[in-house]
C-alpha cells in the first residue's frame, strides 16, 4: 500500500514543476492523473474478474514490476506525450494491486473487515506522507521531479519479490458466476454503493492531486510548502484510517460515514476562501481526517452486506471510486482553468453533500434489510 501511494502521488506532489518543465495547463495536469486512474479501473475490473479463480500471485508480483517500469518510463519521458503515456502503465500495475489488496485483507479477516480494511488502507495515507516529504527535499534542494520517481522503483521490484514469496487462500468456489454478477447488478444497494465510491474516491483524489499545486498558484508558496501541505493531509488520512479502524467497533458504519462527510464538507468549503498557507494547511488536514473513512468502510458495508470477500465485487466498487478519481482532478483543472483553483475545488464539498444525500439512502434500505446478510 505504501509503495502504491508513491507511485501515484510523487508526479501528483511534483505537478507544479512537471508543468513548468513541459509548459502545461491545468487541464494537461489534470489529465495526467485522469490517465493513470482510466487505465486503473480497466486493469483491476478485468483482474479482479480472473482473481476469484486463480493467478493472485502472479497478478500482484506482475502487477508490482509493471508498475516499477511505468515509474522508470515516467522518470525518462522526454515529453509529455511520453510521460502521459508511462502514466498510463502505472495506473496498470496500481490496477492489479487494488484489485487485489483488499478483498485479501477481507478474506483473511472475516470477522473484522472494516477494522482491518481501515488499517491496510491507513498505510496508504502512510505512503503519501513519505512520498510528499521526500519529494519535498528534493525539490526543495533543487533536484528533479525526477529523481523521487526513479527512487520508488526499487521499492516496487522489491514488492513484487515479497508477493512473489507468499502463501495464499485457496480459490474459492463459485459455482455459477453469472448468478453473481445478476445478484450484483439487481441489488439496489450495490448501486448506491457504487455512487458513494465515485462521491468518496473523487473527493480524496481531488485533494490529493490538487493539495500541493493549490497551495503553490493560489497563495505563492514555494514547492517544499506544497509537499508539506500533502504530508499533513496524509498524516491526518492515515490517522482517520486508523481511528475509523477501532472506531467501528461502537459506531455503525453508515452513521460514521455520514458524520465524516459533513466535516468533510465544511473543510473543503473552507478551501475557496482561504486565506493563506497555514488556513489550507488545518483546511486539508481536515480534509484528510474526514475523507479517510469512506474507500474502506464501503467495502466492508458490501463485503458484509452483499458478497463476503469477493474479489468481483469489489474491483466493481474500487472501479466506481477510480472512475471518481478520473473525474474529480480532470474537472478541478478544467474549473481551475476557466475560473480558478478556488473555484474549481468546490467540487469537494459538493461531492460530500452528495455523499451524504445518498448515505441516507443507504440507512433507510439496511434497515429495511435488517442484520448483515453476505451472501457468500
Amino acid at each position: 500500500m505504501i509503495v502504491f501511494a508513491a507511485s501515484v502521488a510523487v508526479p501528483s506532489i511534483c505537478l507544479a514543476q512537471i508543468g513548468l518543465e513541459f509548459d502545461l495547463n491545468f487541464t494537461l495536469r489534470g489529465l495526467l492523473g485522469s490517465t493513470r486512474m482510466a487505465t486503473l479501473v480497466v486493469a483491476l475490473l478485468v483482474i479482479g474478474y480472473f482473481a476469484d479463480r486463480l493467478w493472485k500471485r502472479a497478478f500482484l508480483t506482475s502487477g508490482l514490476l509493471i508498475t516499477a517500469c511505468g515509474l522508470a518510463a515516467s522518470a525518462a519521458a522526454p515529453g509529455y506525450a511520453a510521460l502521459l503515456a508511462a502514466q498510463a502503465l502505472v495506473g496498470v500495475g496500481a490496477g492489479s494491486m487494488e484489485a487485489l489488496l483488499n478483498p485479501l485483507v477481507a478474506e483473511l479477516n472475516p470477522r473484522s473487515t472494516a477494522k482491518h480494511l481501515n488499517i491496510v488502507n491507513g498505510l496508504f495515507s502512510v505512503g503519501l506522507v513519505i512520498a510528499a516529504l521526500a519529494s519535498g527535499e528534493i525539490v526543495h534542494a533543487g533536484g528533479s521531479w525526477r529523481t523521487p520517481v526513479w527512487l520508488c522503483v526499487p521499492f516496487a521490484a522489491l514488492g513484487a519479490l515479497l508477493f512473489f514469496g507468499r502463501g495464499y487462500p485457496a480459490v474459492a468456489s463459485h459455482s455459477d458466476r453469472s448468478d453473481q454478477w445478476r445478484r450484483f447488478m439487481t441489488d439496489p444497494l450495490f448501486w448506491l454503493l457504487f455512487v458513494a465510491m465515485v462521491l468518496g474516491g473523487g473527493c480524496e483524489a481531488g485533494m490529493t492531486f490538487w493539495g500541493a499545486n493549490f497551495v503553490e498558484h493560489e497563495l505563492g508558496a514555494p514547492p517544499r510548502v506544497g509537499a508539506m501541505t500533502i504530508a499533513l493531509y496524509g498524516a491526518f488520512m492515515a490517522v482517520g484510517r486508523f481511528g475509523s479502524g477501532a472506531l467501528v467497533a461502537r459506531i455503525a458504519p453508515v452513521p460514521l460515514m455520514m458524520g465524516s462527510a459533513i466535516a468533510c464538507a465544511l473543510a473543503t468549503l473552507g478551501l475557496s476562501v482561504a486565506p493563506g498557507v497555514y488556513a489550507a494547511w488545518a483546511l486539508f488536514a481536515l480534509g484528510g481526517l474526514f475523507v479517510a473513512c469512506f474507500w474502506p468502510t464501503i467495502l466492508a458495508v458490501a463485503s458484509e452486506q452483499i458478497s463476503a470477500g469477493s474479489a468481483t465485487l469489489f474491483a466493481l466498487l474500487a472501479g466506481a471510486g477510480i472512475s471518481g478519481c478520473v473525474i474529480f482532478p480532470w474537472g478541478i483543472g478544467s474549473l481551475g482553468d476557466l475560473h480558478g483553483l478556488r473555484i474549481g475545488i468546490l467540487l469537494l464539498p459538493v461531492s460530500m453533500v452528495l455523499m451524504v444525500a445518498t448515505l441516507g439512502v443507504v440507512a433507510g434500505l439496511l434497515r429495511r434489510r435488517g442484520p448483515a446478510r453476505a451472501a457468500d
